[in-house]
């Protein structure tokens, strides 16, 4: 499979789609699906987004460069990156003195253990990123993972999923890469999936990190269905209709600094 062909996160889909269309003005439905080696459906949801934010014209069958975007490419970015750290300080509201937590590799979750707030707590990640922040503040034990370094997903691997199953703590945090209400869970890759599977089974709790750009989004490798999630912390933007059948507790990030951008 070539390069152009691997599976990428849809704010990475996103961006090569803008790419393209700075180079060609023009991209094909059927084209990027090869491309990025996902569903058609997929693509016209990526192209719906793009739209929606003003940065490019939907056609039939693909799409062509707005001209006169009213946001820029910078500003989409920071747009994305605010609703992570909102969603991540929302997060970090639930963790209570003395819970012992396992947080996620990702950005929001990064934004989470920036924002934890509790006296003391015990905290068990595969994030180096996040082991770093936690490190910092000495009325926290950690525990970081061990396994195989991914500079996509930090630790992954048989040695991470080994390392989780001798563990069992008060809350899980998991980052979402897709969340659907009929695929479940789903992630780039099958190590990745087969950690976030060690995370669900090791958690009284299964909290999940998502803006509302992840939901309805299916990536390569099934992790879990939806059903195995206890709180799903998302921002106030996100249309939950299609998981109205789940019995999830929602907290919604407060998100007009967001909208202003």
């Amino acid at each position: 499979m070539g390069k152009n062909s691997t599976v990428l996160f849809k704010e990475e889909r996103k961006i090569q789609i803008l790419r393209l269309l700075e180079e060609d003005q023009r991209v094909e439905v059927a084209d990027l699906s090869r491309r990025f080696n996902v569903s058609e459906d997929t693509i016209r949801r990526d192209l719906r987004d793009l739209e929606g934010q003003g940065l490019i014209l939907k056609t039939h069958g693909g799409a062509l460069k707005h001209v006169a975007a009213p946001r820029t490419f910078e500003n989409r970015l920071e747009h994305a990156a605010h609703l992570k750290l909102l969603i991540g300080e929302a997060a970090a509201g639930l963790v209570e003195a003395g819970d012992c937590v396992l947080v996620d590799s990702g950005t929001t979750a990064l934004s989470l253990a920036r924002s934890l707030k509790v006296s003391r707590a015990k905290i068990l990640t595969n994030s180096l990123d996040v082991a770093q922040v936690i490190s910092s503040n000495p009325n926290f034990e950690l525990i970081v993972l061990g396994g195989r370094w991914d500079p996509l997903h930090q630790l992954v691997g048989s040695v991470t999923v080994e390392q989780l199953s001798r563990y069992r703590v008060d809350k899980v945090f998991l980052g979402m890469p897709g969340l659907d209400s009929r695929h479940g869970i789903t992630v780039p890759s099958e190590e990745e999936a087969a950690v976030k599977r060690a995370m669900i089974q090791i958690g009284q709790q299964v909290i999940a990190l998502a803006d509302h750009t992840k939901l309805g989004e299916v990536a390569f490798a099934y992790v879990a269905p939806a059903s195995a999630i206890d709180i799903l912390v998302t921002d106030d933007t996100a249309d939950l209709g299609s998981f109205s059948n789940l019995d999830w507790k929602v907290i919604r990030a407060r998100t007009e600094a967001a909208a202003a951008l």
